[in-house]
């Protein structure tokens, strides 16, 4: 199964996230997986994130340093947080009041999900962009059937 590791040397010294192959990410079935935030649909800056299912929330938790996601939380300092090993949440939703989405645009491999009059947010199970992607979303159909039945929203858009 392929996996990415963001390069720290290139995420800590821009805004824009960089991802390389590595054996640090796989895919994994609910209740817990390694995914990608992304900044928006038309340009998919992807930053690590981890994703998790419990009978009550589903919870993200952000892992690498990006400027749009620091922007997002309203925080100034997400790069020295993360230094800490502080948890930094994304979002904390009740599952029962989860509005998901499944995006066709990620070969259904990934979502948004909100909460009420929250923010938006876009996750992806794999790699958000090019033949990674669609490596991927084949190699790990099954897993990502099995979030798509954990997380039922409407159907592809």
């Amino acid at each position: 199964m392929l996996s990415l590791k963001a390069d720290p040397a290139t995420s800590s010294s821009t805004s824009r996230s960089t991802t390389k192959q590595s054996t640090d990410m796989t895919l994994s079935p609910p209740p817990r997986a390694e995914v990608f935030l992304i900044e928006n649909r038309l340009n998919p800056i992807p930053t690590r994130a981890t994703l998790e299912l419990t009978d009550d929330n589903l919870r993200c938790t952000v892992k690498e340093y990006s400027k749009w996601v620091e922007k997002a939380l309203g925080i100034s300092d997400l790069r020295s947080r993360l230094q800490a090993d502080e948890a930094v949440v994304a979002f904390d939703f009740r599952r029962d009041q989860l509005k998901i989405k499944w995006l066709k645009q990620f070969l259904n491999a990934g979502f948004s999900v909100s909460e009420g009059g929250s923010r938006r947010w876009l996750v992806s199970l794999v790699y958000p962009t090019g033949v990674m992607a669609l490596v991927e979303v084949v190699d790990g159909w099954d897993v990502h059937s099995e979030w798509r039945r954990a997380l039922p929203g409407q159907r592809a858009i």
